[in-house]
């Protein structure tokens, strides 16, 4: 390391930046430089006599100028950053992040192990029409989801469900029986593709795919989701949650740069028989589902299902078809716009179609539009929703319905939901029923976890 000394002012080759120099007093003769510098350039500065004095000074009055701002600062601004206004756009300077600290032995292990969750929804319900009247306190829906991670890109999904409230899923005291509805693994190979296996949710309409029971802006799903999606006339006639076993290939295609695609694919071939159950025949069933998405809240979406199924003999009844491989169509076409700040309209038409023989032994089809506004944490909603099944006239699933209602978001994990709905009955429905219309009032709380 070499050293050099030279008097301030001196037309050293080696300078102070102009910064300092501009500090300096005009004259310093009794002070001098000296600059250390070692062999890759960089050098220390010693400042000595008037000059140290100099320096001293200016050091003093910033430190007092800083100290005074930090005393000052906690009158002018908000502990709560919410409290702030927001600044002028342009106005702030971006901030270095703060150094990211790696995670911790414990925290990794955290992180690997599976995740528990679930929901509870419970309340009251009261029903009436001209014939009779009930009212209950119900266990509608409890759920337990476990959520895990086999490798990197592989994750597995279990979810159990007790409660459901369905008409025909009981045991042979009436109790609710407890069923597995998810028990799939999915493997994301990229966003474009990814592959889904065991039993999982048919992509078969929004409220059936894209909607859960905890998201659900009602209490209970238009039966476009129970009779068509959920139940297989051929097979039984309860409802089986909208799951089977199979496979299945997704992904998003198209990325628009703002959060979303503009077109997301579901294909998938499945039994075509009773959920958690081997399938009836060597038939499979075929699902296509295309959802495009032309702006972030807004989207189109329509699925086609193919199958063919054994006819059998059903509860209350003979069973439809003839054979082992009676096919049936079905398809869901809607659109939905959500704005989670405003408006909420969603609108889905649904078919279900068998002929053999030249006769038509299934022929159903329903519908429904929601319209609904985020208003903080209420969604007050209305919907109408219609269900047509041609060849059973006479079931009380020939209707029209108008609902109202709202949802009240407690907390983050807790809604309360009210819900009134007016049902209509006509023609063959009407006779067979003995009255033209029923009430049902809903109140449930739902808690999640």
């Amino acid at each position: 390391m070499s050293v050099r000394h030279t008097r301030y002012g001196s037309d050293s080759v080696t300078r102070l930046p102009a910064t300092v120099l501009a500090s300096m007093p005009e004259r310093a003769s009794d002070g001098y430089f000296e600059f250390e510098t070692n062999d890759t350039g960089i050098f220390n500065i010693f400042i000595t006599n008037q000059l140290k004095r100099h320096f001293m000074r200016k050091t003093t009055k910033l430190i007092a100028l800083f100290l005074g701002g930090a005393l000052l600062t906690p009158v002018f601004v908000s502990a709560n950053p919410e409290e702030r206004p927001a600044p002028e756009s342009g106005t702030v300077a971006a901030e270095a992040p703060a150094a990211a600290q790696p995670p911790s032995t414990w925290e990794k292990i955290l992180a690997n192990l599976p995740k528990l969750s679930g929901y509870l929804q419970t309340g009251w319900n009261y029903t009436s029409n001209d014939k009779s009247s009930s009212s209950s306190f119900q266990a509608k829906r409890l759920r337990l989801l476990l959520d895990g991670k086999v490798a990197e890109k592989v994750d597995f999904r279990l979810q159990v469900e007790a409660f459901n409230g369905i008409s025909g899923s009981t045991n042979g005291n009436g109790q609710k029986n407890i069923a597995v509805m998810d028990a799939f693994a999915t493997w994301k190979i990229m966003p474009e593709f990814k592959v889904r296996v065991g039993q999982f949710f048919t992509p078969l309409g929004y409220e059936n795919y894209d909607i859960s029971p905890g998201t659900l802006e009602t209490v209970d799903f238009s039966n476009i989701v129970y009779r068509i999606a959920c139940r297989n006339p051929y097979e039984y006639n309860l409802v089986d949650y909208g799951r089977d076993l199979g496979i299945m290939f997704m992904g998003d295609i198209f990325d628009s740069g703002k959060g979303f695609s503009y077109l997301h694919y579901d294909v998938a071939v499945t039994n075509g028989s009773i959920p958690s159950k081997d399938d009836s025949n060597k038939s499979k069933d075929i699902y296509v589902s295309l959802t495009v998405r032309p702006v972030k809240y807004f989207n189109i979406k329509g699925t086609f299902n193919w199958g063919e199924y054994t006819s059998k003999k059903l509860e209350g009844g003979e069973g439809v078809g003839s054979g082992d491989y009676n096919p049936m169509n079905r398809y869901v076409v809607g659109a939905w716009y959500d704005n989670p700040r405003g408006l909420n309209l969603r609108a889905e038409y649904g078919h279900m179609k068998s002929r053999v023989n030249k006769t038509d032994v299934v022929k159903e089809n329903g519908a429904y539009v929601l319209a609904g506004w985020h208003w903080g944490k209420f969604l007050p909603i209305v919907r109408w929703d219609m269900y047509e099944d041609h060849v059973n006239t006479g079931t009380a699933n020939n209707y029209n319905r108008i609902l109202v209602g709202c949802t009240y978001s407690v907390f983050k994990n807790m809604k309360l939901q009210l819900n009134y709905g007016h049902f209509m009955y006509s023609g063959d429905a009407k006779k067979a029923l003995g009255y033209d219309s029923s009430e049902q009032l809903q109140i449930m709380g739902l808690f999640k976890f």
